[in-house]
């Protein structure tokens, strides 16, 4: 039996080796496929490093040459050896940082891909509970805090634990007893941090969270700059984000404050073991107990001690604000609401379009109402069907559970006879089309928003496409045609023409199955015209869903189903509900004198 493939480092991230309970872990396992060049680096780390840890060794040796009265030639021989050592730095460091460097950055790569994949897998639902702001900071900040962490583990916290480890073995040949004391330095580190410990989890916990809601508040702002502007609320917007930016400098300043208190408490305690350290030192001399050269090797590696005793609590910070990013990346990575298709089967190819609701309910989470309560519903393959009825009567729900995007609470939705609960909704997805009644697109040529996601369309399907969406004549005026840049959304076109680029879009995948949240709600009459005609022929002999906002725009659908309450009250053509007079005419009647109502002025 063949082996299944490994799978990649970032998906075994999303398979239970992600731990945000356990920071420390969780931050070995991201180096899970990089261990050979983390080992390597620290080795040569080491390597690099011995110059300046052997420095006070070979001037205390110099030292003592001087005071014995030695030849110069044994001088020159220490120089000569510390020369050697030297010489070796430029090399060995530079394959250090290319191999550190290319496992944090692999572990970036790996990180953000594990997020992709987990952001493209969770549902509908998670989206509804968080800003998109605050994911994109997830997604940016949060992995950079982590490789911050982990470049200052390997720089400074590295060149700390080397120094206290050269700096004790020394000791130890040359007198023990000094030793002893410089051992007495770690413990106070030790409690140093105890001290510090809780702070600055809260702190740096407190300030992630105020960040992420600075920068979902500044996206915020920058989308409704229209709206502000029409109703000239600038000063009113402007004095509430500066509320948001007064918070997070509030916030800042007691981290910096509690991150420099700290650093100052290290420092004074330190400086006092290296006060006490030199009179230790003159005092072994003095009693012949040591020679010149040692005091002053001494006095020189505690120097070092201490430095590398602070440069080890400086990491400190860093180690809690990173343990913070993993827990907020956490959120993400072993959030629950995933849409499950793997190991499901494919939806059938091609679809025939029938759509079942076989006594289906609906109720959102946590305690809210009741959407869709006992809908029983038959949709033929080709059939065109609108829904109608107040705002919340629970249309949008409906057309959500037909394309998969929530779950029935109880019955089932059925799709050419198979539960879409088991089946890989993916491939149903590819083989059907929506037109939002909000048209999305990106900052990309008009060729890549139509052919969004397919990598074959040819030039001839493409025009005959844009054709049917009454878009040909308007993308042959374009100075650069299919390749005219549309700017962010697709702020270079008007409404109408975003709304038939979206149906463009639906029309090139040839879709079986078509939603349509009504996409004329907010357009002229020109350009109602001409997305009502691409409308019909995107609709033709396919099964139709269209969430209706203007009943004159719903005439040809086959069956206009009425919502109210959640509950189907009325079907029928639109001729037959408008016959029967009841809550199909009423609305109709309703919508009829709303637009009658003259504008003012």
């Amino acid at each position: 039996m063949q082996n299944s493939p490994r799978p990649a480092a970032w998906e075994r991230l999303l398979d239970g080796c992600f731990d945000s309970k356990h920071p420390r872990r969780t931050l070995w396992n991201l180096f899970a496929d990089q261990r050979g060049r983390v080992f390597g680096a620290v080795a040569l780390y080491v390597v690099k490093q011995t110059p300046a840890s052997l420095m006070p060794l070979a001037v205390g040796m110099i030292v003592d040459v001087l005071t014995n009265g030695g030849a110069f030639s044994e001088i020159l021989w220490i120089a000569l050896g510390y020369f050697l050592l030297l010489l070796q730095n430029p090399f060995v460091h530079t394959t250090f940082v290319r191999l550190m460097s290319g496992a944090l950055r692999h572990m970036q790569f790996n990180l953000r891909s594990a997020l992709v994949e987990r952001l493209q897998q969770l549902s509908i639902t998670f989206y509804e509970e968080k800003q998109t702001s605050a994911l994109q900071t997830k997604l940016l900040r949060d992995v950079d805090a982590i490789d911050g962490l982990c470049r200052h583990l390997m720089h400074t916290g590295l060149n700390g634990l080397l120094v206290m480890v050269y700096v004790t073995i020394i000791a130890l040949v040359k007198q023990p007893l000094l030793a002893l004391y410089f051992l007495v330095t770690v413990p106070a580190g030790v409690v140093l941090l105890k001290l510090f410990d809780r702070r600055f989890k809260e702190q740096y916990q407190a300030m992630r969270v105020e960040t992420e809601q600075m920068n979902a508040r500044v996206g915020e702002m920058l989308q409704m700059l229209p709206v502000t502007r029409a109703h000239g609320l600038e000063s009113i917007e402007t004095r509430s984000v500066r509320g948001v930016f007064e918070r997070i400098r509030e916030r800042g300043l007691q981290v910096d404050t509690l991150t420099e208190f700290f650093s100052s408490s290290s420092w004074f305690t330190f400086m006092c073991f290296q006060l006490a350290c030199l009179v230790f030192s003159a005092w072994l001399v003095i009693h012949h107990r040591i020679s010149i050269g040692d005091a002053v090797m001494y006095h020189a590696y505690f120097g070092m001690l201490i430095g590398a005793v602070q440069q080890f609590l400086s990491v400190f910070p860093a180690m809690a604000q990173g343990a913070d990013a993993v827990r907020s990346l956490g959120e993400v990575l072993e959030a629950e609401q995933l849409e499950r298709n793997d190991g499901k089967p494919s939806a059938p190819v091609p679809l025939r379009g029938e759509i079942v609701f076989e006594n289906v309910s609906f109720s959102y989470p946590r305690g809210r109402e009741v959407a869709l309560q006992e809908i029983s519903l038959q949709i033929k393959p080709g059939e065109t069907i609108a829904f109608v009825g107040e705002s919340g009567a629970g249309k949008s729900t409906l057309v959500n559970l037909a394309i998969g995007f929530r779950q029935p609470t109880a019955g089932k939705v059925l799709l050419d006879g198979h539960d879409l609960r088991e089946l890989d909704l993916r491939t149903y997805r590819r083989q059907i089309g929506v037109v939002p009644q909000t048209t999305l697109l990106f900052n990309g040529t008009l060729r890549e928003n139509v052919t969004y996601g397919l990598e074959k369309v040819t030039e001839d399907a493409l025009w005959k496409v844009l054709a049917d969406a009454n878009l040909a004549e308007f993308v042959r005026a374009l100075p650069k045609g299919l390749d005219t840049p549309l700017g962010e959304s697709g702020a270079q076109l008007s409404g109408g023409q975003r709304q038939r680029v979206a149906i463009a879009r639906a029309l090139v995948r040839n879709p079986r199955l078509v939603i349509l949240d009504e996409a004329t709600s907010a357009l002229d009459t020109e350009s109602e015209r001409l997305v009502q005609s691409a409308l019909v022929r995107l609709t033709q002999g396919r099964t139709t869903l269209i969430v209706a906002h203007r009943f004159s725009t719903i005439r040809h659908a086959h069956r206009v189903v009425v919502l109210h309450g959640g509950k189907i009250v009325e079907q029928g053509t639109h001729a037959e509900l408008m016959a029967r007079e009841r809550h199909f005419f009423r609305l109709a009647q309703l919508q009829s004198v709303t637009t009658e109502i003259p504008a003012a002025g």
